[in-house]
């Protein structure tokens, strides 16, 4: 008796918990089906865990990266790969086109894990550390660059009144918080931002401050609430957030590293900037080239005065980035462990607008779909194989921006 009085109850608070609504990713609510989407950092995190072995797995990790890891489907025999997100052409969208201006390749993401996963080109005479670091945190630039497409095409969608149904439009605004996000925010570009907020602990919240924004844009493209411009303004506003988390890890970094130079920092600092350094570049060349130029990972230390000088440059853009030296904040352990400069950051004010609340829960059902993605079939290479690499000057060249130069 007692059991079957505990069951009701559970039953009847699973229900009021709404146990049938699409679970809330973080603080973000879904209005649709997004779980496998979310699972794609599941299979960010096994492609990183390939790349921390000792050696690094880089024969599994390109498996990961060409072939899924399984855990997000699109299908029982369609697994999402890395490779797709960074092949796909993504001209008409304001953020691709923004870097592909500056003269990036369509699939300039996918020439630079190829030849970092193949250990070609410059990753040929580089040291394991930066190659395999520069990887893993590239992964999260790459996945940022794939949501930054789900918004776009889901403003694209809404334009269309059909679209504004929270299964088309809204689902790919959806898509777009579940690649930044991931199934917990662990191991996620949201992850970034929220050790970045520790950093500069003093400055905007981005962990926190973006997910109004989130919910801004939501509601800008479903039916009942359809607005593309309050769409548009809010997404770039996750735009100008982002390159906030990512230029606070280059400045963090390249301080530490010009300090006492550590090819673990350099690699993360070069690797989080090319997340956002051919957006920067489309708004500032010269300060977004200063950066790039000072986070070179070819570079075997960082020359004294490198970092204020690139410091300098890239806070002469902070206005047309849409941030600010108050946004931005200053890197807690300046002068500690990593290089103080004497100069303040001066820039003009710039303020966020306030986003949304959270959208009501939705009803809705996520089936988990697994995918057998296969096991790795290429040998692994010799230990030496990587190190006897020569740099090609083509190979760099169409690289671009981001390429193994980042200059």
């Amino acid at each position: 008796m007692l059991f079957r009085i505990v069951a009701i109850l559970s039953f009847v608070s699973g229900a009021q918990a709404g146990a049938h609504e699409y679970p809330a990713l973080g603080e973000y609510m879904p209005v649709s089906n997004v779980g496998e989407h979310a699972d794609m950092m599941t299979d960010v995190k096994k492609f990183v865990e390939a790349l921390k072995e000792k050696p690094p797995n880089y024969v599994l990790a390109k498996h990961i990266y060409e072939n899924g890891g399984g855990a997000s489907c699109k299908g029982a025999d369609k697994p999402r790969t890395l490779k797709a997100f960074a092949t796909k052409d993504l001209s008409t969208e304001s953020f691709a086109d923004a870097v592909y201006g500056t003269g990036e390749a369509k699939d300039y993401w996918h020439q630079w894990f190829m030849a970092g996963l193949d250990g070609t080109d410059a990753w040929g005479s580089l040291g394991e550390t930066q190659r395999s670091v520069s990887l893993q945190k590239g992964a999260m630039g790459l996945m940022t660059w794939y949501a930054s497409h789900e918004l776009e095409a889901a403003i694209a969608k809404a334009k269309t009144e059909a679209n504004r149904v929270d299964t088309k439009a809204p689902h790919a605004w959806d898509e777009g918080w579940a690649f930044y996000y991931g199934t917990d925010g662990s191991g996620s570009p949201w992850e970034v931002s929220k050790k970045r907020d520790g950093d500069f602990p003093d400055s905007a919240k981005v962990e926190t401050a973006i997910v109004p924004h989130f919910n801004s844009g939501l509601i800008g493209v479903r039916t009942a609430t359809y607005n593309e411009d309050k769409a548009i303004a809010h997404m770039n506003v996750i735009y100008d957030m982002w390159t906030i988390t990512y230029l606070r890890a280059a400045l963090k970094y390249l301080s530490i590293t010009e300090k006492s130079y550590n090819a673990k920092a350099h690699a993360e600092g070069y690797a989080y900037w090319m997340a956002i350094s051919g957006w920067a570049k489309s708004k500032c060349p010269a300060g977004a080239d200063a950066l790039t130029a000072a986070l070179a990972i070819t570079q075997t230390e960082i020359k004294a005065g490198t970092y204020c000088a690139a410091k300098k440059k890239i806070e002469a853009c902070y206005d047309k980035l849409g941030i600010s030296c108050k946004l931005v904040g200053e890197y807690k352990d300046a002068g500690v462990k990593g290089v103080k400069c004497s100069e303040a950051c001066d820039s003009p004010e710039n303020t966020f607008p306030d986003g949304d609340a959270a959208v009501a829960a939705v009803e809705g059902k996520h089936d988990d779909v697994t995918c057998d993605p296969g096991p790795p079939t290429t040998a692994a290479p010799s230990e030496g194989d990587a190190s006897s690499a020569v740099i090609s000057s083509v190979g760099l060249a169409t690289l671009g921006l981001g390429g193994l130069l980042h200059m």
